[in-house]
């Protein structure tokens, strides 16, 4: 897979961000002993289902939200997380 990106190595930047469970997952930050059997992980990879790309990539994609690309799968990540958790989130919501 080559969507998740190794950023910052911190956790800060959101590049390696992935679903954990269904929740936003820094990956640089997530020691593989952590994980258990079963865990469920989805890259931006795995959005797309029957060939076609999940709502909120569309969406990015429609807007021109696509920057360099680089840090793009950890945004469109971190934003299907934040309406997953808040389905009205105000802007500074959507900003933090």
């Amino acid at each position: 897979m080559t969507g998740t990106k190794f950023g910052c190595g911190k956790g800060l930047c959101g590049a390696c961000t992935i679903h954990l469970n269904g929740i936003e997952t820094r990956s640089c930050q997530t020691p593989i002993d952590f994980l258990e059997e079963g865990d469920e992980i989805t890259t931006i990879e795995g959005l797309s289902k029957n060939g076609k790309m999940h709502q909120m990539q569309e969406s990015f994609k429609k807007h021109h939200g696509l920057q360099c690309g680089f840090c793009t799968p950890g945004m469109v990540m971190s934003a299907i997380d934040l309406l997953n958790h808040k389905k009205n989130p105000s802007d500074k919501e959507i900003r933090d």
